[in-house]
């Protein structure tokens, strides 16, 4: 039984147009998607959280979701290399491996997962809902916001980001197990399998002038937030046909020779490798920050990282925690193996909140492991994390029993997107 809602906020919530469920002014019906219903339990999941502009003809997002059963036998190139003595040669395999068959000479085509003639690749659902959710040109999530400096010195501004995430087949087969059923997912198949690689392409709405590294990266259009410099927009703000660069690119691989820490190698590179980086054009011309595959916990601050490897060539304005690994658009005070480790159901707090001892967050959580005691864990996988809190937020929406109820938890889900989680904020 559907509880309260206005007529058109039903509508979007069963298209998973969330402009109309959480603005809840008519002016937004003109921008929910279209009249096709998607995110049901008997329909494919919504790709976007707006529609293009009418005037919009080119490109436009569609989600790979036609998950594979059993993922099929596949190259492992890193395999060749120690992650802990060779993490070099290690992340590049991994990068090499993410770059085959999605590198096209229209860069606005590139890592378009049904032109991929090598691999498939697939996104994770129900990235569409929210102040954060998919823009509908490349399926993009707004991200942390970059505060003045942390990109560049020459940084003056804070700049909004966004990013577009991927899985190689066994991570797929993964999300089609835990959504097999669309309007009933089970959090306790998630639970990745070896092999699996997680990639994410992020892009940054700040200029060359500021951040200098960023000439000749390859460029996307994307129906973003018009005002590039707004840390806190809402369903209501107007969106623009935008230009974002390519500033960072992460990957993650679930490699059993790393089972004595975490079962994961997270790894991140810049364009043009930072500050002061190699000149150059194109998605080739990035630089390793890092690897990392545990987070050496009860480090005191001073002396070497045994579970980080950070590579000397690039000097970014800052990394992660103490020294750990993190990507110039990621929280300084988190890592990347801290931030993915609370990947739980329900959602656990990516990053440690103002006041809070740090060090839970820097626990060797072993594959499959929770987060928080009585959790189940969703294997370091922050997407899945993601899209189950807002599928499930979207159902308290569709069965609110009052119209107070309803305008309660809208709220609710606004304040809280103002900030992405890995910036310190809630999942809803």
């Amino acid at each position: 039984m559907v509880g309260y809602a206005k007529p058109f906020v039903i509508a979007g919530l069963l298209s998973g147009g969330v402009v109309g469920i959480l603005n809840l002014s008519d002016s937004a019906v003109a921008e929910a998607p279209p009249a096709a219903v998607c995110n049901t339990p008997t329909t494919p999941f919504c790709n976007a959280v707006v529609s293009p502009p009418s005037d919009w003809h080119g490109r436009v997002f569609q989600m790979s979701q036609n998950y594979p059963g059993t993922a099929p036998s596949d190259a492992q190139p890193w395999k060749s290399f120690d992650p802990v003595t060779q993490p070099q040669q290690y992340i590049a395999a991994v990068l090499a491996y993410f770059y085959e068959g999605n590198l096209r000479a229209d860069v606005e085509a590139s890592f378009d997962p049904k032109l991929n003639p090598v691999r498939g690749w697939y996104n994770a659902p129900w990235q569409d809902f929210g102040t954060n959710g998919r823009e509908p040109i490349h399926g993009l999530t707004r991200e942390r916001v970059s505060r003045p400096g942390e990109l560049d010195p020459h940084q003056t501004r804070q700049w909004n980001n966004y990013a577009v995430g991927f899985y190689n087949a066994p991570g797929g087969a993964t999300i089609g197990r835990v959504w097999a059923n669309h309007g009933q997912p089970n959090p306790a198949l998630g639970l990745m399998p070896e092999g699996t690689v997680a990639a994410k392409l992020l892009f940054t709405t700040a200029p060359v002038q500021e951040v200098p590294y960023l000439q000749g990266a390859p460029v996307w259009t994307a129906y973003v937030y018009a005002n590039p410099n707004d840390p806190a927009p809402n369903p209501a703000s107007p969106r623009a046909i935008q230009q974002v660069r390519l500033l960072q690119i992460d990957i993650a691989v679930k490699d059993a020779r790393l089972a004595s820490t975490t079962g994961w190698a997270f790894g991140t590179f810049v364009y043009g490798g930072g500050p002061g980086g190699k000149p150059g054009a194109g998605w080739t011309n990035v630089a390793p920050v890092g690897l990392m595959w545990g987070n050496d916990p009860g480090y005191s601050g001073t002396g070497p990282l045994t579970e980080t490897w950070l590579n000397p060539a690039v000097r970014m304005p800052h990394v992660g925690y103490q020294g750990r690994l993190n990507g110039p658009v990621d929280n300084k005070i988190s890592s990347c193996t801290s931030c993915h480790g609370t990947a739980e159901f329900p959602a656990g707090t990516m990053v440690p909140p103002n006041g809070a001892d740090p060090a839970p967050w820097f626990r060797n959580i072993p594959s499959g492991a929770s987060f928080d005691p009585g959790r189940q864990s969703l294997d370091y996988s922050l997407q899945i994390a993601v899209g189950l809190s807002n599928f499930h937020a979207a159902q308290a929406l569709k069965h609110a029993p009052s119209p107070a109820a309803f305008e309660t938890l809208a709220a609710r889900i606004r304040q809280t997107d103002t900030r992405p989680p890995r910036d310190g904020g809630p999942l809803h």
